[in-house]
């Protein structure tokens, strides 16, 4: 695969992919959290990828997924997470949210430059509330398993990430006001080089199925 990503999770999946099938079938998986939007070139082939939006538009261009196999998974927004059994304060609206960061004593999200990020669309929702340089001194970027724990130890009074990753030892106060949230959109599809077997397309197709959207 060409690609620009920084960090991948790899999973071998033993799955019985429907009663059609008559035996497990093996599908490798190439994935990356929603903090994250890459990894390190590699040798191995997989057989299907999960991405972002971006992302999967560059290897769609670059011919590394089969033709139509690209399907829609899921959309997640930002919350707002405190020390877990701390204060949770009421960020309802951009005018409370304002309130509170600027009352805060330090906060963390993932690095703003990255986009399509937690991060990218806390920084976003700062610019529109124009207090980034008034909280600048006291803001911190790190990854999600870093920023997490601090806030969990209550080093940091207050961590946006994806509400699909809040880690452990916090509570969310809430997700951002509407007018402050943005989303990453998920997406899956069958790589080109991968394998031909139906079960790659069916893992696929199933991960866009309506039981697999209740989780």
């Amino acid at each position: 695969m060409r690609s620009s990503f920084r960090t991948i999770v790899v999973s071998t999946l033993t799955l019985i992919l429907s009663s059609t099938l008559a035996s497990a079938a093996e599908v490798r998986v190439l994935s990356v959290g929603s903090t994250q939007i890459a990894a390190k070139a590699i040798e191995k082939t997989f057989d299907a990828v999960i991405l972002s939006v971006p992302a999967m538009d560059s290897h769609d261009e670059a011919g590394d997924l089969a033709p139509m196999s690209r399907v829609a998974l899921a959309r997640v927004g930002v919350a707002v997470v405190v020390k877990e059994g701390g204060f949770v304060p009421d960020i309802s609206t951009p005018e409370k949210l304002k309130a509170t960061m600027l009352a805060a004593r330090s906060l963390i999200y993932t690095d703003p430059a990255t986009p399509n990020t937690s991060g990218a669309i806390t920084g976003a929702a700062l610019a529109k509330l124009g207090i980034l340089d008034e909280i600048k001194g006291k803001t911190r970027h790190a990854a999600l398993t870093v920023g997490g724990e601090l806030v969990a130890k209550g080093e940091v009074e207050l961590g946006f990430f994806n509400l699909s990753e809040i880690p452990k030892g916090v509570t969310v106060a809430g997700a951002l006001p509407g007018p402050l949230q943005g989303y990453t959109v998920y997406e899956a599809a069958v790589l080109s080089k991968g394998s031909t077997d139906q079960a790659a397309t069916a893992f696929v197709k199933y991960l866009a199925s309506a039981p697999a959207a209740a989780h």
